[in-house]
């Protein structure tokens, strides 16, 4: 039974450390970033302007897409084992 106090000790030292570091945080305020980005500013960075094809990150992060999914495909078929 004594073999259980070392254990107990330090599990409080430790909940001790973890509330003493959480309060040594400076934690952010929860008001409104003024300038933080909003959706209409990511969807234009990602996609463009409207009516503007060319700008923005849409088609590359599609053919990014498609690339992984042909190497996650390739991925599969490689490690399917043969029946002889």
């Amino acid at each position: 039974m004594s073999s259980k106090w070392p254990r107990r000790l330090a599990i409080i030292a430790f909940v001790l450390l973890l509330v003493g570091v959480m309060l040594q945080v400076d934690w952010p305020n929860h008001g409104i970033d003024e300038n933080a980005p909003t959706n209409e500013d990511v969807s234009k960075t990602l996609f463009g302007e409207k009516g503007d094809n060319l700008s923005g990150y849409g088609l590359v992060m599609f053919f990014i897409g498609i690339l992984l999914l042909v190497a996650l495909l390739g991925g599969i078929f490689l490690a399917k084992e043969e029946e002889k």
